[in-house]
């Protein structure tokens, strides 16, 4: 398990998410170039209250407090250097900085130590730099968060799945367009085995009722030889009402973070037709060391 003892730090670039989760529109990077911000009254009143609750109540309860905020594409950097974007902020997410921060202050012992959790998702124990952050889904935020024991892939315990393989070198840099986002060096991008579990989007609405509430569900676009890119989205799930639903920060309507069922959410991606969804993955977030939880009848 990585260590807790890393700095504050800042978010991966959203431009990972090339074509986005929804209906294309025009990427904005964030006009505040402010210190870090202190985490606000609000969340960390719920945070606290929350904090002996399971995991999944209290990512419901800190992200509760951050709902209807707007999408911004990129909103966040290292505060200086290539990417002088904060280092956090709350007032504006994209999709998977909204779904870090969710798990920084809930997986933190206190949420003021929330910053370190946030520092070891986006860069594991390498320097918090540009180049060190896990910019790419399939090759670096993933893999790493599962080998740092964050995460645990649990995709196949749902029924069957199919996986996706392929390897990614210094030709396939080349040939995507995408490339030209990323002020890094050739020798400073990953290469390797791209591998994902997934399942089809027929399975994935027959068994989104038994998905566990706080699982991480990644919308999985179909293949393209020529990107190292799969996922275009995160969300999660939230403990169930009356139908399993999901939270998360989406380019869709008016662009903000807000809950949809999550039935409809899969019959939504399977109509994309520029760059078809094959399906999602599931990831789970793992309880970190012993707390005192309240049991919830």
């Amino acid at each position: 398990m990585l260590a807790l003892a890393l700095l504050a730090t800042l978010t991966h670039a959203a431009d990972t998410f090339v074509s986005g989760d929804d209906d294309a529109r025009p990427a904005t990077t964030a006009a505040v170039r402010a210190d870090l911000q202190p985490i606000p009254d609000e969340v960390l009143a719920a945070a606290r209250e929350a904090r002996n609750r399971p995991l999944a109540a209290r990512m419901d309860a800190v992200s509760g407090v951050l709902l209807d905020r707007p999408y911004i594409s990129d909103p966040l950097g290292e505060g200086t250097g290539v990417d002088p974007d904060p280092l956090v902020r709350y007032d504006a997410f994209d999709c998977l900085t909204f779904l870090e921060e969710v798990l920084a202050l809930s997986l933190a012992g206190d949420p003021t130590h929330a910053a370190e959790v946030r520092s070891a998702l986006r860069y594991g124990a390498a320097t918090r730099d540009y180049a060190h952050r896990r910019h790419f889904m399939e090759l670096q935020w993933i893999p790493g968060n599962i080998a740092d024991g964050w995460l645990v892939d649990t995709t196949a315990s749902y029924g069957e799945s199919f996986e996706l393989v392929r390897t990614v070198d210094a030709a396939t840099w080349q040939a995507w367009r995408g490339r030209a986002k990323f002020a890094m060096t050739d020798e400073q991008l990953p290469t390797g085995e791209m591998r994902l579990t997934v399942l089809s989007l027929e399975t994935a609405r027959e068994v989104a009722d038994d998905i566990r509430p706080g699982s991480i569900i990644l919308t999985v676009r179909e293949d393209r030889p020529w990107m190292p890119i799969w996922v275009s989205h995160v969300s999660f799930v939230l403990p169930r009402d009356d139908e399993p639903r999901m939270r998360h920060t989406t380019k869709m309507g008016t662009g903000r973070s807000r809950d949809h069922s999550l039935k409809w959410y899969v019959d939504h991606i399977a109509t994309y037709s520029n760059w078809p969804a094959v399906g999602i993955s599931i990831l789970e977030p793992v309880e970190q060391g012993p707390r005192r939880i309240e049991v919830i009848p």
